[in-house]
This record gives structure tokens, sequence and C-alpha cells, in this order.
């Protein structure tokens, strides 16, 4: 019998992942909820989203000096093991009828510490347990789960839950904490311990992860389109409910049909791209899947009709997910390991400050021209970014299943 050349530690990871990713889903359509069921106080209850994302600008770029001095396996389990606690603190509070405003803040607060220590480990853990030619369908099947589990199962699911009672959700994602907490436990030596640095110290540890990124034109290239993509993912969907409302004339169910068709989408790209990465290319895999997404966004600008929107809401999630899992393997096979955390937690940055501008243009840009325009200008600042882009990646990268060459050497964590 062939052995499964992802190996069995990668399973019981990526099965931990899924567990994960299910109960952030159900919380994540169970808070707003909450929220709402405390005070109808729109700032308030906006503000319970939003610190859970304060985390990362807080600590992502430490997190990545951290998680390149720790064992992967060991940051994940503890992490999942010490937000079990928490949530279940909460559901505790919340099942007897103590849940206020300021425990839902300073619990999703804490949750939004932890988080980046938890998502830099999983991602950059991949490489350490899964050989090389496996890294796109590791990568695949992770944003698979996460398109599917945490964007489109959970967040229903966590609705429905709470009608049960408000408590229940909560619960339901403490419990999926401590299941992914103890199958990291159990596979807990399959990634190596992290060699020490010569010369310990934050900021020269930061700074030799930063000065590798912006030495490595490629990555450095990347980064960049991942500013552009990611601001215009986010303003896309910033206004699709109004779009749906206003431009569609769908009923304001129509606004979670469209997000489901999307996911479809995402999770079709996540599972087609170890496929596409055999027969194309990479630079072929990354201008194809930008393109992708800069048409179905000008579509979705020139249409008013379903006939051309949903095939453009499955082209934008398709070519999405293909981009993250191509640019994601890139970065685990060019980084050298000991600078992995590092970087990948300063390409999260960028994508998490991206986001912010990108929904707020689109939104001034919605208010004084309508809805149609920014999609319509989002798509063509899509497509002129993939132009621009094209010839450098052509140039840095070669045939499928080759390692692109760096364009600097290692750089240590020292002076």
């Amino acid at each position: 019998m062939k052995a499964d050349p992802l190996g069995r530690p990668y399973w019981i990871i990526f099965a931990a992942g899924a567990v994960s990713f299910t109960g952030d889903g159900i919380m994540l359509g169970a808070l707003p909820l909450l929220a709402a069921s405390i005070t109808r106080d729109p700032r308030i209850v906006s503000l319970s989203e939003a610190v859970t994302g304060v985390g990362w600008l807080l600590l992502g770029l430490l997190s990545g000096v951290l998680i390149d001095r720790w064992r992967r396996t060991t940051t994940m389990w503890i992490v999942d093991a010490v937000r079990a606690v928490a949530a279940g603190v909460f559901a505790a509070a919340v099942l007897t009828g103590h849940a206020s405003i300021p425990l839902l803040l300073v619990v999703g607060f804490f949750l939004g510490l932890l988080a980046p220590f938890y998502d830099n480990a999983s991602s950059v853990i991949v490489p350490e347990i899964v050989p090389a030619a496996g890294l796109e369908r590791a990568n695949a099947y992770h944003q698979a789960s996460l398109v599917l589990l945490a964007n489109f199962l959970g967040p229903p699911a966590g609705a429905a839950l709470f009608v049960l009672h408000h408590g229940v959700p909560i619960l339901v994602d403490a419990l999926s904490f401590a299941v992914a907490a103890l199958l990291v436990f159990l596979v807990r030596r399959s990634a190596p311990p992290r060699a020490p640095a010569p010369d310990r110290h934050l900021g020269r540890e930061l700074k030799a992860g930063l000065g590798y990124l912006y030495r490595h034109k490629l990555l450095r290239a990347l980064c960049l389109m991942l500013v552009v993509t990611n601001a215009i993912g986010s303003g896309i969907l910033a206004i699709l409910v109004l779009y749906v409302l206003e431009v569609l004339h769908l009923p304001q169910a129509g606004f979670g049909w469209l997000v489901a068709i999307y996911a479809v989408g995402g999770v079709a790209g996540a599972l087609l791209a170890p496929r596409f990465s055999q027969r194309l290319p990479t630079a072929a895999s990354l201008i194809v899947a930008m393109l992708l997404m800069g048409v179905a966004t000008v579509g979705f600008g020139l249409a008013t009709n379903l006939a051309v929107v949903i095939p453009g809401a499955v082209l934008l999630g398709l070519g999405g997910t293909w981009w993250n899992v191509v640019t994601i393997t890139l970065r685990q096979r060019i980084v050298p390991p000991e600078l992995l955390g590092r970087v990948t937690a300063v390409y999260r940055m960028v994508a998490i400050c991206a986001a912010p501008l990108g929904a707020v243009g689109a939104g001034f840009l919605a208010h004084h021209t309508g809805l149609r325009t920014p999609y319509l200008v989002m798509g063509l600042l899509q497509l002129a970014a993939t132009v621009a882009f094209a010839p450098l990646l052509r140039r840095r990268l070669s045939s499928p299943g080759t390692r692109p060459p760096t364009a600097s050497p290692p750089v240590s964590s020292g002076p």
C-alpha cells in the first residue's frame, strides 16, 4: 500500500485546524448576536467585533519573532489550551446569565492577543512536517477547510446554536479549542525544536526578517501585490450587501446566497490549485489567478443581473484561494526556516493593514459615484497590478515544481 505523502502528523494537525476553524466560524456567527442581545448601540456592537483584531496590530510582528524561537507544535497546543479555558469561562458566564459587554470585550481582546501566535505557527509548521513535493496539497487542504468551515458552514451554525441558548455556541467554541489542543499535543514532537539564535534580541531579530523580505525581489513583489489584492477584496465585501440590495434588487437573504457562492468558488480554487500547479508554471498560475479576480470584479461593476454576477462570484473565490495557495507555498519554499515566522508575520500584518484602506475607499467611492463604480475601479486596479507585476514574476519564477532561487543569502538573527 502506497504511503500517504503528507504523513500522519500533517493530517492530525489538519484535523486540529479544521476543528478550530469550525469553532471560529460558530463564534463569528454568534458573537454579534450576543452583543446585540445585550445592547442595541451600534458603536458597542461594532466594537465587540473590532477588539478581536487588535491582537494582530499589537503582537503580530512580535509573534513572528517568537514563533521562530519556539517549537511550532508546542506553541499551537498551548495557545489552544489557553483559548479553551478563556472561552470556557466566558461560556459559563453566559450560560448562567452573567453575560455583559465588558466581559465580552475583555474575552474578545484576550483571544485576539493569542490569535497571531497560533495563526503564524500553523502556517509555518507545514514545511516542517510535509515533504516539499506535498506543500501545494497541504496548503490547499488548509485553505479549503478555512473557507468551508470558518466562513461558510460555521457562521450559520453559530446563529442556529445561539437560538437554542446564548451560551451554547461559546461552549462549542471552547470545546473546539480543547480538542484542537489535544490533537496537536499528540504529535507535538513532529516539528523539530528551534535552534537558539546566536544573539537573541527582539529588535535585531525582527530587523533580520524585514531585511530578508525587503532584499528579496520576488517576495517583496508578492508583498506589494498582497496589498492590492487584500485591499480590493475588503472593498468588494464592504459594500457587497448594498450592491445586493440596491443594484441586484435581491432580498436581504441574497447577501448570504452570494457569499455562499463565493465560498464554493473558494473551496474549488483551493482543491484545484495543486492540479493547476502541476500543469502551469508558477508565474502563470499567479497571473491567471489575479486576472480571474480582476475580470470578476469588473463584471460586478458592469452587470446588473445574476447571469453575470453568480459566475463572477465563483471566479472571484476561485482566483483568491488559488492565489493564496500558490503564494503561501512559494513563501514556505523560499524563506529559510529560521526566518519563516517573521516573514509570515509581516505578510499577515500587511494584509490586515490593507483591508481597512480598501473597505473605507470603496465606501467613500460608492457614496460619491454609486455602487457599481467601485467595482469597476477595483477590478481595473487589479488588472493593472497584474500587468505591472507580470514581467517580474516571469523573470523570477521558472517551471512548476522548481524551487525559486532566493535573491539574497539567508540572514542571521545577529547584528
